[in-house]
């Protein structure tokens, strides 16, 4: 399984949204006080230019070079064998238990269609190996369909405890932590408190240098129904994470970033921008 290539763009698919938190993340939703046809919206991704998603991609390989991430066996014996371990405070196992999980919530709510057949076997996946995974995630997730519900508790625990994955998914997997209902229906205080904890894990990783998490908050600021947009720190997180990870990060042009700005806001967001980078990165 480890050199399957099936499995690896199964984890690149499935964790690709790791530097475009916020996109996933209610980004262009309506608020939770919604009304008429926006009161029944779910916790869905909107599209991802190509640019941000070829960039997400990047940042997804890069943190899950480990095929570990998902463990070998049935998701009931791994929860069994790791439970006792994440809950002394192993993130790591944490956070497998939730990998495994929330591959067993893809594998029941994803129909594997003639589409998505063809698209692996553009990627030189044959549908017999595709049968062959389906069968597997079949046989792996039978007898955990009460357990899959939970898989936000042990996100949240990973996070807690310092994984850096953990962190990135537990703001990127908003329905693993306050249920895939209608947004009109989400308790607005564990929204906001899952919007501060969100805040917090990515401030913890921009401040280590990480450009997914800035791209994030960008996204957040930028985006977000849940809190105030503040157009000054959206583009000045953008501009940082083109200047720690030029390579990984698309250059936005200046003037598109800034488009509604104030010549003050603009030179703000250059300054913070200049910050973020000073704090994190030394120059």
């Amino acid at each position: 399984m480890r050199n399957s290539r099936w499995f690896l763009l199964l984890v690149l698919a499935t964790l690709v949204l790791l530097a475009t938190i916020w996109q996933l993340f209610f980004a262009r939703k309506d608020s939770l006080h919604g009304n008429g046809s926006d009161s029944t919206q779910h916790l869905q991704p909107p599209a991802v230019d190509p640019p941000e998603r070829a960039a997400a991609s990047r940042r997804a390989s890069s943190r899950t070079a480990n095929s570990d991430d998902v463990p070998l066996g049935r998701a009931i014996d791994i929860v069994e064998s790791l439970g006792d371990f994440a809950k002394r405070g192993d993130a790591d196992a944490a956070f497998k238990i939730y990998a495994k999980l929330s591959r067993c919530f893809d594998y029941a709510s994803r129909e594997v269609t003639e589409q998505t057949r063809a698209a692996y076997r553009l990627a030189g996946v044959g549908d017999d190996e595709i049968d062959r995974t389906v069968r597997r995630q079949r046989d792996d997730c039978q007898g955990a369909e009460q357990l899959v519900a939970s898989r936000g508790e042990w996100l949240e625990m990973a996070a807690g405890q310092g994984s850096p994955e953990g962190m990135m998914l537990y703001a990127a997997d908003p329905a693993a932590i306050l249920g895939d209902g209608p947004i009109s229906e989400l308790d607005p205080e564990r929204v906001a408190d899952y919007v501060e904890r969100s805040v917090a894990f990515m401030d913890g990783l921009v401040n280590q240098g990480d450009p997914g998490a800035m791209l994030s908050l960008s996204i957040m600021y930028g985006s977000s129904e849940l809190m105030p947009h503040d157009s000054v720190r959206s583009v000045a997180y953008r501009l940082a994470a083109e200047r720690v990870a030029p390579l990984e990060v698309p250059t936005k042009p200046i003037g598109l970033a800034m488009t509604g700005m104030t010549a003050s806001q603009q030179e703000e967001a250059h300054a913070f921008a200049q910050e973020i980078v000073s704090r994190c990165c030394g120059y």
